[in-house]
Formats: structure tokens, sequence, C-alpha cells
């Protein structure tokens, strides 16, 4: 039922109340004293309802109501005991109180409840950053340990690395490309090569570059970032849509590192369709907050429940080739940005990620040192 309808019958139910109980005032003999007062005592009950409903207000125009029709039965039928039309009167006096009272002591209780409310929603949202907060805390402790731990790993690797490519060049003129063994020679650069890959994605999350931070138009870098990923996205039979918030002002930010974001996710997402499917890229402007927002969302198969809250871990894939460090180097990049990069499910399918910027950025962060 509508409000205006439920309103319409309490309305209603008040009048017909008065009503009914006056009707009874009327079609009752003065003899039967006894029913008159119990009469007299229904009328609070409209009054009652009508301030505890609507306030003060509408419980002293159900008082005057009440009066208007109960004045004309004293007059016409109690003038011969003036005792009893007295106390009568009195009553009706006490009509007008109770109904201004009550409707006050309800108005009031209504508005504390009102903000209650209010309060217990801002406590709630308070609760959620704070719970929010601590997750990012705690994913900052993992990143800076395994950062730390990936840079020794890194540099360990990458010396002895060096020396088997440069090995293999040597050799390489020794096998011309007819020979049976050549191929392995070819095997042995390709992973050479992406061992190296590997390599500089563990400096690159155990260093990450402080932003330079420029003056940059959020729309234009987002669709100079599509630009570059919308063959490979047509060649897997995915349509990219972006939507663009005209009223986002001038952003300040590292372009170099946001379209590193923004590369890593949407190519995510392009991964996470092989059968083919939707991208949508909308960008929105938070004038309250001062914040742009960056919402990235496919329509692929998503991940299990229990594995969302480990997307940004380092070393978390669920591809067969890949390093696991993409979102994770994205979340930190974000995070040096004084953003914030988050996921959820969606309930078509797929994920979108959310990505927060300031549009007052400064820099935060390490630096390569």
């Amino acid at each position: 039922m509508r409000k205006s309808q439920w309103d319409w019958l309490k309305y209603s139910s008040i009048v017909v109340l008065i009503a009914v109980n006056s009707a009874l005032h009327y079609w009752t003999d003065v003899e039967y004293q006894y029913l008159h007062e119990i009469y007299q005592r229904i009328y609070y009950i409209p009054i009652l309802l009508a301030a505890f409903w609507y306030g003060p207000l509408v419980g002293a125009l159900a008082a005057l109501l009440t009066s208007g029709l109960y004045v004309y039965h004293i007059r016409e039928h109690w003038a011969h005991l003036p005792m009893y039309a007295f106390n009568q009167y009195a009553e009706i006096i006490l009509y007008h109180v109770i109904g201004v009272t009550i409707g006050f002591l309800s108005s009031r209780e209504r508005r504390q409840r009102e903000r209650l409310e209010v309060a217990t929603e801002e406590l709630r949202q308070a609760y959620e950053q704070i719970q929010q907060t601590f997750e990012q805390l705690k994913q900052a402790d993992r990143l800076a340990a395994l950062g730390q731990l990936s840079a020794g790993v890194a540099h360990e690797i990458r010396n002895p690395l060096g020396s088997i490519k440069g090995s293999i060049e040597i050799l390489e003129s020794e096998f011309p490309r007819d020979h049976p063994k050549r191929e392995f020679i070819d095997i042995i650069k390709e992973e050479t090569v992406r061992l190296n890959t590997i390599v500089a994605e563990f400096l690159k999350f155990a260093r990450p570059a402080k932003p330079s931070i420029q003056s940059v138009c959020l729309s234009e870098l987002i669709d100079s970032t599509l630009t570059l990923l919308r063959k490979e996205a047509e060649g897997a039979r995915i349509s990219l849509e972006v939507h663009h918030d005209s009223s986002i002002p001038t952003v300040h930010l590292d372009p170099d590192q946001i379209r590193q974001v923004l590369l890593n996710i949407v190519l995510n997402g392009i991964q996470a369709m092989p059968e083919g499917g939707k991208l949508e890229l909308t960008s929105f402007y938070q004038p309250q907050d001062n914040l742009v927002l960056i919402q990235v969302s496919d329509s692929g198969n998503g991940v299990p429940p229990g594995d969302l809250d480990h997307l940004f871990d380092p070393f978390y894939t669920t591809k067969p080739h890949g390093t696991g460090l993409g979102l994770s180097i994205s979340y930190q990049l974000v995070r040096n940005h004084q953003g914030s990069l988050v996921v959820r499910r969606n309930d078509e399918g797929g994920l979108t990620f959310g990505i927060t910027l300031p549009v007052k950025g400064r820099a935060e962060g390490r630096g390569d040192g």
C-alpha cells in the first residue's frame, strides 16, 4: 500500500471513530448516563491516534472536531444538569490538552528516532570505511614484505640470467637455422626473455616509481589507453563501451602509471572473456569529495567468491602463464596516488573494478631508491 493510501485510511478512521461515537451520544437516551460516560472516554481514542500519527496540529483538529459535535449534544440534552454539563465541558478542554501534548511528544519522539536512524547509518558507513581501511593496511603490509623479498630474489636471478643470455647469443652463431638442434637454442632464448620479463615485473612490484604528477584530461587518457587495446578486443569478439562524465575537471596524476593500471585491468577483463562479451568503462565525478571514479566492468565468468579477496595479492593468478603481479602493481600504483582500487562481483556475472583517485592528487611512494 502506498503512503498516500495509508494516510487516507488513517485520516478516515479518525473521522469515522469521532462520527460514530457522536452518533451513539445522540441516539442514546440521557437516562443511560453510564453509557454516555463510556462514549465520553471513547473520544480519547481518535484524538490520541491523530496526535500520535500526525503531531500536535492534527491532534488539536481532532479535538476541535470532537468538541464541535459534543458541545451541541451537551447543550441540547444536559442543560437541566448544570454540574454534570460543567464536567463535560471540562472534559472537552482535556481533549485539547491531551491532543496537543501527545502530539508534541509524538513529534519529538519521531524526530529523535529519525536522528537515531541517521546516526546509525553514519556509524554503519564509518564501520565499513574502517573495515576497508583495515583491509587496505593489511594488504599494504603484505605488499611491503613481499616487495622486499621480490627485490632480493629478482636481483639474484638477474645476474645469472644475463650470463645465460650472453652465452646463448654466442652459441647461436654455431647453430644455423637448418640445424636439428637449433630449436633448442630458440626455446632457451624465448624462456630467457620470459624470465627476464618476470624479473622486471618483480622489480617493478618491489620498487614502484614515485608518481610524476601532471595535469591530465581523464577522458583523453582513458580513450588513448583503450585505443591500444581495441584491436585485441575486436579479435576476441569483445565490445568496448566507454561512458564519460562531462563534469570531470582536470585531474592531477601520473598519466603513465594510471595508463598502466587501466591496461592491466582492461587486459584482465579481456582475458576473462574467451568466448567474447562486453567490457564497459565508466568515469564519474564526486564533487562532494573532489574524487574521480573509474569503473571497469566485464561480462566474464568472474572468480569464485573465496578468491575475490586475493585478486590483489602478489603472485595470485588464474592464468596459465601469468605472473600474478599485474593487479598487485596496479593496487600499489593507485595507492601511491592516495587513491583506492577495489573489486566486486556483478549480479549478472563478471567483475567490476573501481578506481578512486583524488582530483588534486599528490605523489606518495618510495620511489626507485
